[in-house]
């Protein structure tokens, strides 16, 4: 190990991924994942916008900051080096979350006409108590607006996305579903309200995908209903893979019909060790997050004036969608079944960008050329985009 390290983290809204690397030989050398700590303030980022307009920025800023603080720490003890040694950082996150852990306000973001502080882009002065070099210097990759921030940036430079000539689509599915459609040299943008629940939250017996959640569920040819459990041992709640998997089930079995009406007041996966169920309020907010996806996408390929037929390469990014069974996203509608053959899971892009940022000595003209292509396309605006969500609400 040479005496230069970097951080590379993507702060989702919902959970943390961080990678110690070796600068030299860009060698990863320990990984950590964690829940955001700013969960106690909201689930998704709307709600973490009005504690700030309620409250001030700072509480989030500082558990946000302490939390990758200790992060870096165990990351260095389990390598074995010195945090001293960590020269560099880049850190991806959606606009909201990098406002926040650069400590600026994200109020404006949550009216129009959603004015950024800041697109980032740029090299940034360390914080106060960060165990790291002192001449180290923070890295944000450029946002392109106040809702497709610099995790989507780094993902489409971590996907390659600059060399593919044919249309295609990128999808990461997470609290705020961000969807980029590539086509003629021109990505065009949008992000949609999905909410939280195909990350397991805001969901009755919902969990993250960590120790003890069901991640997929399958039916045996005699009907019988199997599942499998992050870690092995007991059940303890549905992760969003899972609870993909259970309502594609579901729709098939016809104990929810093609309205997303649930038969019963809750639909029990297992009563033994542990009572997993869901509800039909569980079913309409998963309804909810996939016609708000499902109508993002029709409104980029209008825009582009292409059909979903003339997509080559569909790829779905970020912890759900590298996890998620494809033939259930299609089946409940999330993506167009035309695309199911051709679709790639990508696993956690924005983490795969950051860590990428860090080892490219072209990375950031990349990413800023990758930025000013984007086209954004705000839905809150478009009428089109509501009939189409009246219209994919329905299974």
């Amino acid at each position: 190990m040479n005496n230069r390290a970097g951080i590379a983290i993507d702060i989702g809204t919902t959970t943390v991924a961080l990678y110690l690397l070796d600068l030299e030989t860009g060698d990863i050398l320990s990984t950590l994942g964690d829940v955001n700590a700013q969960n106690a303030y909201g689930a998704d980022v709307s709600s973490r916008i009005s504690y700030a307009q309620a409250h001030g920025h700072e509480t989030l800023t500082q558990a946000i900051r302490q939390q990758i603080q200790a992060m870096i720490l165990r990351a260095c003890q389990k390598a074995d080096i010195k945090s001293e040694q960590i020269k560099r950082i880049c850190i991806a996150a959606n606009t909201v979350m990098q406002h926040l852990v650069a400590g600026f306000s994200p109020v404006s973001l949550g009216k129009a006409p959603f004015s950024p502080v800041s697109l980032f882009g740029e090299e940034l002065p360390i914080w106060e108590g960060l165990p790291v070099a002192e001449s180290a210097v923070i890295y944000y990759p450029p946002c392109v607006s106040a809702y497709v921030g610099g995790d989507i940036t780094a993902g489409l430079l971590a996907s390659e996305f600059e060399s593919l000539l044919t249309p295609s689509l990128f999808i990461d599915i997470g609290t705020n579903g961000e969807i980029v459609l590539k086509h003629k040299g021109t990505y065009y943008c949008c992000a949609t309200a999905a909410g939280p629940a195909f990350e397991g939250a805001e969901i009755t017996m919902g969990m993250a995908a960590v120790s003890g959640a069901i991640d997929h569920v399958t039916m045996t040819g005699n009907g019988d209903i199997e599942f499998s459990v992050v870690g092995g041992g007991e059940p303890k709640g549905l992760c969003g893979s899972g609870l993909l998997d259970l309502l594609a089930i579901l729709l098939d079995s016809g104990v929810v019909d093609n309205s997303g009406r649930l038969n019963a007041d809750r639909f029990y996966l297992t009563k033994e060790p542990a009572d997993i169920y869901v509800t039909a309020e569980d079913i309409r907010k998963l309804q909810l997050a996939k016609a708000a996806i499902a109508a993002g996408i029709e409104v980029l390929l209008h825009f582009a004036g292409i059909s979903d037929s003339d997509i080559k390469l569909p790829a779905l990014a970020g912890g759900f969608g590298s996890y998620m069974n494809l033939k259930s996203a299609a089946r409940i509608g999330l993506i167009p079944e035309s695309l199911l053959s051709v679709a790639k899971t990508l696993g956690n892009t924005a983490g795969e960008g950051a860590v990428k940022t860090l080892i490219y000595s072209d990375a950031y003209k990349r990413l800023k050329k990758i930025c000013s292509n984007c086209e954004y396309i705000e839905l809150s605006s478009i009428s089109f985009f509501n009939d189409k969500f009246v219209e994919q609400m329905g299974f």
